[in-house]
């Protein structure tokens, strides 16, 4: 069975909600057609020309990027300018294209949790370095037939609701009667045509971020016994995880810098790596970015870090620093930024295989950097 569009839209949206993508932002189907089918995907950093082209050569119908096809809005598609060309080009082989830029940045387990995770640093503890919202919650009701609570809430746990910090399968649960009458034409789990049936059952609760509603909800249908499912969902003021740009990490074991740097030549294989040193020659905490982090310079500071990992670090980047006695290891926009982009195919292929698609997920070769 091949994936929709739409389908491959739901995953990335339940990674990478575009509700969190920063304003103006242009994320989301960029091109093409929710319906159609795909059998093949190619993850990519840039929806440029060499993935557009490397799309087309292995006959995928979908190109995911980090990066969006669109940036501004269009006024024309002039094909003798490369832009124009590129849209066009993209248009006529049919090409599908989806992109999860700053909602990807800003994501818990986004762009700089997988460059943590790549460097080996303990992401799980992190702190967000720009806190830009927090995670929106839900609350689910569920009436669930005495004797089945378990397996229910099993099944929630698995599609991700229940989660309070590190505890999982985290509900509350009440006795009750409930009551119904089949109708015609129904199958009941229990009782009989036209007459009342009294049954205790269990009152479930548990919470679930928003993100997780379809994948829970449809778990919670298939393992429920009713024909009929009776349940609630609520909106929470209870504020969810934090979520923004950039990490802070605090590690077990001071290092030196130079075994920083060394960690980052050998985990993201960058064609080039500028560091500028500070005073300080033990580091505790280090803040990272993928991607541009120089607007986070005086975020990580403040926090505490001593070095912070990005790309993009101009002259006025560096001056800011050192007046904070901030080391930098510049390793490149691209490079920071493949570790999230890996993930995404890890991520797509779990997914499809789990809900037995027949969708294969590629992930670009033709780049100049050590991730191809």
């Amino acid at each position: 069975m091949q994936a929709k569009v739409k389908t491959v839209i739901n995953y990335m949206e339940e990674l990478a909600p575009s509700s969190i993508a920063l304003s103006g932002d242009s994320v989301g189907l960029q091109l093409g057609n929710p319906e159609a089918g795909i059998k093949k995907i190619l993850v990519a950093l840039d929806p440029d020309q060499n993935a557009v082209k490397e799309a087309d050569s292995i006959g995928a119908e979908m190109l995911i990027t980090h990066h969006p096809f669109f940036y501004n809005k269009l006024s024309s598609i002039d094909e003798s300018y490369p832009e124009g060309a590129l849209i066009a080009s993209a248009i006529r082989k049919g090409l599908n294209i989806f992109s999860a830029h700053t909602n990807y940045d800003a994501a818990p387990r986004g762009v700089s949790y997988r460059l943590a995770k790549t460097l080996g640093l303990p992401a799980r503890e992190a702190t967000v370095l720009e806190v830009t919202g927090s995670e929106q919650l839900l609350k689910l009701v569920v009436f669930v037939p005495a004797g089945y609570e378990d397996k229910i809430r099993d099944a929630l746990a698995a599609a991700g609701a229940g989660q309070l910090g590190d505890y999982s399968h985290c509900t509350f649960q009440l006795p009750g009667t409930g009551t119904f009458m089949p109708g015609k034409g129904t199958d009941p789990f229990m009782g009989s045509h036209g007459q009342l049936e009294k049954v205790d059952e269990m009152r479930l609760e548990t919470i679930l971020p928003a993100t997780r509603r379809s994948r829970v909800i449809n778990a919670l249908l298939e393992a429920h016994p009713y024909e009929e499912v009776a349940y609630d969902l609520y909106q929470l003021a209870l504020e969810g995880r934090e979520i923004g740009l950039g990490l802070n990490l605090k590690l077990k074991d001071p290092i030196f810098l130079e075994q920083l740097i060394d960690t980052c030549h050998r985990s993201l294989k960058p064609v080039s790596l500028r560091y500028w040193p500070s005073k300080k020659h033990q580091i505790r905490q280090v803040a990272l970015c993928g991607g541009s982090g120089g607007s986070l310079i005086e975020n990580a500071s403040r926090q505490g870090a001593e070095v912070l990992i990005s790309g993009d670090f101009r002259y006025h980047d560096l001056k800011k620093a050192q007046a904070l006695d901030l080391a930098l290891i510049d390793a490149g926009h691209d490079v920071t930024e493949w570790p999230g982009v890996v993930y995404l195919q890890h991520y797509l292929e779990e997914r499809l295989a789990t809900d037995n698609y027949e969708t294969e997920v590629c992930l670009q070769t033709s780049v100049s950097t050590g991730w191809s």
